[in-house]
């Protein structure tokens, strides 16, 4: 599956939909288009249905209930927020591991005494 970049008008209204960065906006859009993409297969194999029929992936997704874009972008943005907490957590951890077994810097160079 070729994934195209995320229209980056609808970045910044995520973005600013969520108060999040363009860069979570942008994962979440693609996150979202993933899942989607996701279910449509799920539904296909279970009607029998051909996985790559955009016109009845474009039918399928306009019979879903008005909310569940929604839902799936909202679900989305919770997620790549909730990765990059964790991913904040574990940096503030290891920063916090390096800084206490920073190590003097050494040199070759001969101390020199002023008097």
């Amino acid at each position: 599956m070729h994934t195209m970049t995320p229209d980056p008008l609808a970045v910044l209204q995520v973005a600013a939909d969520h108060s999040i960065s363009e860069e979570q906006a942008a994962t979440a859009i693609e996150w979202a288009a993933h899942m989607t993409v996701h279910a449509w297969e799920s539904y296909a194999d279970t009607l029998g249905l051909a996985k790559h029929d955009g016109d009845a992936m474009e039918a399928w997704f306009r019979s879903l209930p008005p909310g569940a874009q929604n839902a799936v972008l909202d679900d989305a943005v919770t997620v790549v927020v909730g990765a990059d907490n964790v991913l904040a957590e574990i940096y503030r951890k290891q920063d916090a591991k390096q800084a206490s077994h920073r190590r003097v810097m050494r040199t070759n160079r001969p101390r020199v005494h002023i008097r």
